[in-house]
């Protein structure tokens, strides 16, 4: 499987990018940058002639267009021709209006997942990042349900061909069905990057935990978040 740059110079040069058909985890606190991750992969596909896709289940859509564009990633253009394909899982309540851009669902209904998974197949996405869903979320859901979603969601981005990116906040507690379900999406997943907030050094830091196939640094890689995203300084 080809590997798909980052667009975070040095970590590209580290590992060569992202394996198309895996599926990645991003764990990590709030706030240590696991969602400008995702963002600036996506927005790296974009620019190299790419169809992406978001599916945003932590805010409403246009906010997290703002997001995008606070880096000069303007997501806007690429929606209007369909090369970015918005989706929203984050509940959304009348009589707030509905995004036109914006492809709305429930994460509980599975099979609506599977159409707008074959939907985002059919248009040729190479991307696909989800998130931010905190571990809680997962205590919400019997394993007899989730089971199948993880299931399908390696064999989607494996057989299509598409390098799927979740996002999930870390627990400050887990109950044991909170560390259960985490258990299996971390065993199922391809590969894990861990991001935390050093205190010692008052810097952001990631770590390459898993990265299948891959040759990979062990430790924590301190970095910045800038106006262009995230840099990781040469060693």
């Amino acid at each position: 499987m080809p590997k798909l740059k980052t667009g975070i110079l040095e970590l590209d040069h580290l590992i060569g990018g992202i394996e198309s058909g895996s599926r990645t985890i991003l764990y990590g606190p709030p706030g240590s940058g696991k969602t400008v991750f995702a963002m600036q992969f996506l927005w790296q596909g974009l620019r190299s002639g790419e169809t992406v896709s978001f599916d945003v289940m932590d805010k409403p859509f246009p906010r997290l267009r703002s997001y995008f564009k606070s880096f000069g990633w303007d997501i806007a253009p690429y929606e209007a021709k369909k090369q970015f394909i918005s989706i929203q899982a984050f509940p959304h309540f009348e009589p707030y209006p509905r995004d036109p851009h914006v492809v709305y669902f429930d994460l509980e209904d599975f099979e609506e997942m599977k159409r707008i998974d074959r939907l985002l197949s059919d248009s040729k996405v190479a991307r696909f990042a989800a998130g931010d869903f905190s571990e809680h979320m997962f205590a919400l859901y019997e394993l007899k349900y989730m089971l199948p979603v993880e299931h399908w969601t390696i064999n989607w981005c494996h057989f299509d061909n598409i390098a799927n990116i979740d996002i999930m906040t870390e627990a400050t507690q887990k109950d044991p069905a909170t560390q259960r379900a985490t258990d299996l999406d971390f065993n199922t997943a391809h590969n894990l990057i861990f991001f935390r907030f050093n205190e010692s050094t008052l810097q952001r830091e990631m770590r390459l935990v898993k990265l299948e196939g891959c040759f990979h640094p062990l430790e924590w890689l301190p970095f910045t978040i800038t106006e262009k995203g995230i840099q990781i300084p040469k060693p």
